[in-house]
C-alpha cells in the first residue's frame, strides 16, 4: 500500500514510519511548513531530513505557511472575543488531515499515517476514533474534529503502544532521535509566552480593572487578551484569597476572579457538532471539556441551530468558551463540539 506519513522530526511520527515500512509497505514521507523564521521549525525540518535518510525513503517538503495563516488569525481572534483558543484541534482539522491530506493523496498516496497516540474502531459498518491504549498519552481529544469520511484514510500505527514501547523500539532500531523530547509548547509559540504573539500582532488590550463578584476592587489588568477561564498564576492579586479566573467582562473590560468552588458548573453550551454517530435528541456518554481532565459522566441534549446543552450530574471545573467538549461512549469518540459558556439557555433557544 501506498502510504504518506507526516514526518515531523519527532520520534513517534519516526517510528511510526519505521513500523510501516517493516509491514511492506511504500512510504513516503511528508513534512509541512507552517511557520517562517522559525528555530524550532528549521531543526524540525533537519530532523525529519536526517530521519528519512536513516529510513531510505523519500520527503516530499510542502510549504503551507500561507494557508496555517488562518490558525494563527484563529488564535488571536479567539483571544480578542474572550474566548480561549485550541489551535492544535484546528489545525488537526483543517491543516494536516486537510491540507497535507489532500496534497498527499495528490501524489498518489492511499492512506495518511501520523505519529498521534489514538486507534480507529469499527463498529458494525461504522467507523469511529477511539482512544490510545496509552490513556497518559491519548490523543483522540484533538484529532476529534476530523470528519468521519476521512478516517478511512488514516493510518495510526502507535494506537496499540505506549511511549515507552516507542522510545525502546526507536533505541533498538538506532533512529536518531530516539531521545529526542517530546515538544511542550504550541509551534507558534515555542516559549510559552502567548502575550508576546498576540503583541506581535498588534493586540495589547486596553489596562482595566480586576474585581471580584461582588464588584470589589482587587487591581487592575493590562489587557483581557492576556487572560484565560481557570487561570491563577500571573493575576498580579495580593489578597490573601486564591483566587481563578472566573469571567472576562468585554463589555466593561473588566476581569472578574473568584475562588475556586465558584468556577463549578453543572452544564455548558456548545456550537458547531462533529458526530461520528446520529446522535439522538438526547443521550448518555462521558465527556471531556481539556484535554487534560479525565472523562466524566454527561447528558447531552441536541438542540436547534447546531448547537447542544450538556448536563454534568457531578460539576466540572473551569468551563471555557472557545475550548472543545469531547463524547465519548466506552472508548469511541462519538462526537465534539466548541463551548459558548456555561449559562442555561432559555427555553424559547431550544426550538
Amino acid at each position: 500500500m501506498k502510504i504518506g506519513i507526516a514526518l515531523s522530526g519527532g520520534v513517534d511520527s519516526a517510528v511510526a514510519a519505521g513500523r510501516l515500512i517493516r509491514q511492506g509497505n511504500c512510504v513516503i514521507g511528508y513534512h509541512m511548513i507552517v511557520l517562517e523564521g522559525n528555530p524550532l521549525s528549521n531543526a524540525a525540518l533537519d530532523d525529519a531530513k536526517v530521519v528519512a535518510d536513516h529510513l531510505r525513503i523519500e520527503l516530499k517538503i510542502v510549504d503551507l505557511r500561507e494557508e496555517f495563516r488562518r490558525i494563527l488569525d484563529y488564535f488571536a481572534n479567539s483571544y480578542m472575543s474572550g474566548e480561549t483558543p485550541n489551535p492544535c484541534v484546528v489545525c488537526n482539522d483543517s491543516i494536516k488531515f486537510g491540507l497535507l491530506l489532500e496534497r498527499m493523496f495528490s501524489f498518489g498516496e492511499e492512506k495518511i499515517a501520523t505519529g498521534h497516540y489514538a486507534r480507529l474502531a469499527s463498529l458494525g459498518d461504522q467507523m469511529f476514533l477511539s482512544r490510545a491504549f496509552d490513556r497518559a498519552k491519548d490523543q483522540s481529544y484533538f484529532l476529534s474534529r476530523i470528519g468521519k469520511r476521512k478516517l478511512h484514510d488514516i493510518i495510526f500505527p502507535l494506537g496499540e503502544m505506549t511511549k515507552e514501547e516507542v522510545r525502546q523500539e526507536a533505541s533498538v532500531v538506532d533512529l536518531p532521535v530516539h531521545s529526542k523530547k517530546d515538544s511542550q509548547e504550541i509551534c507558534f509559540i515555542p516559549d510559552g509566552d502567548y502575550r508576546s504573539f498576540l503583541k506581535s500582532r498588534g493586540i495589547e488590550g486596553k489596562p482595566g480593572l480586576i474585581t471580584d463578584e461582588n464588584g470589589n476592587l482587587l487591581g487592575r489588568h493590562y489587557g483581557l487578551s492576556g487572560y484565560t477561564i481557570g487561570q491563577r498564576k500571573g493575576l498580579g492579586v495580593s489578597e490573601g484569597e486564591r483566587y481563578y479566573v472566573k469571567s472576562l467582562d468585554l463589555e466593561r473590560n473588566r476581569l472578574v476572579l473568584a475562588q475556586r468552588e465558584s468556577l463549578l458548573s453543572d452544564s455548558l453550551t456548545a456550537r458547531d457538532p462533529n458526530w461520528y454517530i446520529d446522535p439522538d435528541d438526547e443521550f448518555e456518554c462521558f465527556c471531556m471539556i481539556r484535554s487534560s481532565m479525565r472523562a466524566v459522566p454527561a447528558s447531552v441534549s441536541v438542540l436547534a441551530n447546531n448547537r447542544l446543552r450538556v448536563h454534568f450530574p457531578e460539576k466540572v471545573w473551569a468551563v471555557a468558551p472557545g475550548q472543545l467538549a469531547v463524547f465519548y461512549i466506552e472508548d469511541r469518540v462519538v462526537g465534539s463540539a466548541f463551548i459558548e459558556g456555561n449559562s442555561v439557555l432559555e427555553s424559547e433557544d431550544d426550538t
